[in-house]
């Protein structure tokens, strides 16, 4: 299966004995043969100017008054957007046109441009014309047409800039008197044809370094950009530093546990207390009776007789509450409100009271939480890291690069892993791992936007690890 779809530009002929000549083989092997060409061209070169074909104004003593309207073009070549030759063999004279100069040195158009331009001519020899048409007898069709095909240039004067596709080339900017006469010519507007963007990749080169320790969320990415072409080197310096102690002057939220005993006090011997009740008046009494009772019997003395039963019985004299009935249907009179006092005298001082000795209380608890939020880990202080992983565009890469650095004459011992927690590891020495070729570890390392992380897996570890990156 063909790479290329059927173009005329890629058909040359495919000569063999005997075979027949016509003309659109000849012109084949020729359009293949420029259309190539013109392909190199224009992915080598920008349209524009190669060589020569300056613009200077005519000798002011020519005795031609028309050369005062006129410029010359130095020979030279140009290339178009379709990378087609715009050759100019001599110098050549040419008429000026565009709008006189509103003030000196202010132009605006009068831009001289060139293009390419191909004719068909008759080319006469002594007093012939070579391939005349010619018309035979038989009717046929004639046979005949121009026999050369003639490249040449073609110049225009444009009052503003011309597109890219157009094929027009500025060659200069002509600035007019009011009299159309030529004053300058101002090669500042000169577009040249420049080599396309090299495939060079753009230099790069970054330094700086990371904090990362165990755990999700604790990795750090370095993101890079490729740009302008294929590297021809990616290389990678690392070196392994303790964990900066900056890190540990903010606390997690936190609580602590509490537990101590209150020092000796309140010692108190036994004793009593005076009661002072000379000021105390009982609560006022409602207006009130009391009932009247008697313990009646036969003898007939020391008692209010009430009955004639046999047998002592205590009996109600007024009825119920102090009111008229009773035994006696006698009634005791309310006394009014009234209070009574509290003879002090008659107070006696409070029970003894126990002693109280020396003692102390017990407190124990847990203290509120204080501190940052997230909590901070747990355990003993971050310090190196302990086997650090690099991922190359999120490929785990650090068997490969320890294959490299093992491959370094007396260092296969040093690297069965990248940092062990301590400063004596080679990660952690001057030099770090020195280069890492990133070419090398069989990761396509393409045009556009490439990370490399750094993860710690170790658990319970962590530390500093300085970087330096080169592309070129």
């Amino acid at each position: 299966m063909s790479a290329n779809e059927s173009d005329d530009a890629l058909r040359r002929l495919n000569y063999f004995n005997g075979q027949r000549l016509a003309a659109s083989d000849l012109r084949a092997e020729q359009g293949y043969h420029m259309g190539m060409r013109r392909v190199l061209n224009r992915s080598l070169y920008s349209p524009g100017i190669v060589v020569g074909l300056e613009v200077v104004p005519t000798d002011p003593a020519s005795p031609d008054p028309q050369d005062k309207h006129r410029v010359i073009v130095r020979h030279g070549l140009a290339f178009d957007h379709l990378g087609r030759e715009i050759f100019l063999p001599v110098d050549v004279k040419v008429q000026v046109m565009g709008a006189p100069r509103s003030a000196p040195g202010v132009v605006f158009g009068n831009l001289l441009v060139i293009s390419y331009r191909e004719t068909r001519k008759f080319p006469a020899q002594g007093h012939c014309v070579s391939g005349a048409p010619y018309r035979p007898c038989s009717g046929d069709q004639p046979w005949g047409a121009p026999t050369r095909l003639v490249a040449d240039a073609v110049f225009e004067f444009l009052d503003s800039w011309p597109s890219d596709d157009s094929g027009k080339i500025v060659l200069t900017q002509v600035e007019l008197d009011d009299q159309c006469r030529v004053v300058r010519t101002s090669p500042g507007v000169r577009r040249y044809a420049v080599p396309a963007k090299p495939q060079t990749v753009r230099a790069l080169a970054l330094e700086g370094e990371k904090d990362i320790a165990y755990g999700s969320g604790n990795s750090k990415v370095l993101h890079f950009h490729i740009d302008g072409g294929f590297p021809e080197q990616v290389l990678l310096f690392l070196r392994g530093r303790l964990f900066s102690p900056l890190h540990y002057t903010e606390l997690g939220q936190h609580q602590h546990s509490i537990s101590f005993k209150t020092s000796l006090a309140g010692g108190v011997p036994a004793h009593t207390h005076q009661l002072d009740l000379a000021s105390i008046k009982l609560q006022e009494a409602g207006e009130h009776r009391h009932e009247l009772w008697s313990l009646v019997d036969d003898d007939d003395e020391g008692a209010l007789e009430v009955g004639d039963k046999d047998g002592d019985l205590l009996e109600r004299i007024t009825g119920e509450g102090g009111g008229m009935g009773g035994k006696a249907n006698a009634e005791i009179k309310p006394g009014g409100k009234h209070t009574h006092n509290i003879d002090p005298g008659s107070v006696p001082d409070s029970k003894e009271g126990g002693a109280v000795p020396n003692h102390q209380h017990q407190v124990s608890g847990d203290t509120g939480a204080a501190g940052m939020l997230p909590a901070m880990r747990n355990g003993a202080p971050l310090s190196y890291v302990n086997d650090l992983k690099i991922l190359l565009d999120g490929k785990d890469v650090t068997q490969q690069v320890c294959e490299q650095l093992r491959d370094r004459p007396q260092q296969a011992a040093q690297w069965d892993k990248l940092g062990d927690g301590t400063a004596n590891h080679a990660l952690c020495g001057p030099e770090g791992t020195g280069e890492i070729d990133l070419l090398r570890l069989g990761h396509e390392m393409g045009l556009g936007a490439h990370t490399l992380e750094f993860r710690v897996g170790q658990q319970n570890s962590g530390g500093l690890v300085q970087y330096n990156l080169y592309v070129s």
